[in-house]
């Protein structure tokens, strides 16, 4: 009886674990989803909640025609016009486009419709101001017949200037895709993506390098040498890797300070090199798979010291290397106390720093555009992810001989 209930009790215990991992996969993958699907959005359709699907309009541009209507429309209701205006007037003109325009968020110029051979004026507006735009149209005394708003993100066809009948058809209206949307607003004002992916890159690539190498020989050292002192340089190890980083972070801004190391990448990469968990994980990793008689042959072939820790102690332990450049890497690409507090330059800002800069004053309602450059800076790690996780599943099957 007490096997039955035994077996009775194993498949609840295996179900118990999948549904626990798959509560555990879930509550990784969809925060990244609903990023994802937040960066095809606008800001108004973020603002209404939640959404599980993309945003209308998210990858396909849309075109709406407007009509040159100012009084009633078939069904009898009143359109928005001004108080004054001449309802009666059956013909007025396009005197100017009341387009909030400057230098920073538009872009007038004449282009050739290819459908109509007429020229156009082209109003390209990407960036959202305090007024939607509208284009008016007047009579012969200058009277406003009628005032047509516009969507704020949208790409205007129209003759400025054009005598227009009522009921013609007044200005073709594009709206660009949301992504295009949110990356124009992204890049729109100073946001330079591309030199904060290199600083980034930059920083982390050699950060990564150097904190894995000499984290590697660290360990390697003290686990292959016998020597007075190393227990004690291993409780010392440990218990940096214990404290908190905030608890020295203070000294560490005045003595970059001091040695005029602030706005450099030098504090960023180079104290990187003494990663206490690293060598940790890297030196547990070699007890277990290390083998002293694979180093004593070596030796005995004429390697020296650095020839068989480059060439053979390295490849036996490409596992444990591999996941620590992930966390590293990943570690490195996300900081953003530390490159702020040290870094004054806009031009050495990393990614993560450039992404906090978007939710300053000009871009607080462009939550779309503060959406996708956080989906951008997941690339690289997700890329790196990638590479790096082949090493780790061939890095398995590697042998190396065990005592």
């Amino acid at each position: 009886m007490t096997m039955g209930i035994g077996r009775s009790d194993t498949p609840v215990k295996r179900y118990f674990i999948h549904a626990f991992m798959i509560f555990l996969a879930l509550l990784a993958i969809v925060p990244i989803y609903v990023l994802l699907i937040n960066s095809t959005r606008t800001t108004e359709q973020i603002n209404t909640g939640l959404s599980i699907i993309p945003g209308s309009g998210a990858f396909w541009s849309s075109t709406v025609v407007i009509t040159a209507d100012w009084g009633f429309t078939d069904d009898g209701e009143e359109l928005e016009h001004d108080p004054d205006a001449n309802l009666l007037a059956t013909e007025g003109t396009v005197r100017f486009l009341d387009l909030i325009m400057n230098a920073s968020n538009a872009n007038l110029r004449e282009v050739v419709n290819s459908k109509t051979g007429q020229t156009e004026l082209h109003v390209s507006k990407a960036l959202t101001d305090s007024r939607s735009p509208r284009i008016v149209v007047v009579d012969d005394e200058g009277d406003r017949l009628g005032i047509f708003f516009l969507s704020d993100r949208s790409i205007l066809y129209v003759r400025d200037g054009q005598k227009i009948v009522k009921g013609a058809n007044l200005a073709r209206v594009v709206t660009p895709p949301n992504v295009l949307h949110n990356w124009r607003a992204l890049t729109g004002r100073g946001f330079h993506i591309w030199q904060g992916f290199r600083n980034s890159a930059f920083i982390a690539i050699c950060a990564t390098l150097l904190s894995v190498y000499f984290s590697a020989l660290t360990a390697y050292g003290l686990h292959v040498y016998r020597f007075r002192g190393r227990m004690a340089i291993w409780a010392i190890i440990l218990i940096i890797m214990m404290l908190p980083g905030s608890l020295t972070f203070i000294g560490f801004y005045q003595l970059m300070a001091q040695w005029h190391l602030t706005d450099t990448y030098i504090p960023l990469i180079i104290p990187g090199i003494a990663a206490a968990a690293t060598v940790l994980f890297i030196r547990q990793y070699m007890m277990s798979v290390l083998s002293f008689e694979l180093i004593d042959a070596a030796r005995i072939d004429g390697a020296g010291e650095y020839r068989i820790f480059n060439t053979i102690i390295l490849p036996v332990t490409i596992p444990a290397l591999a996941a620590q450049c992930i966390f590293t890497f990943v570690g490195s690409w996300n900081n953003f106390l530390t490159p702020f507090i040290l870094i004054s330059s806009r031009d050495k800002y990393t990614l993560p720093m450039l992404i906090q800069a978007l939710r300053g004053d000009i871009y607080r309602t462009e939550f779309g555009g503060i959406y996708l450059g956080i989906s951008i800076s997941l690339i690289p790690i997700l890329i790196f992810y990638g590479f790096m996780s082949r090493f780790i599943i061939s890095g398995l099957t590697m042998g190396g001989i065990k005592e």
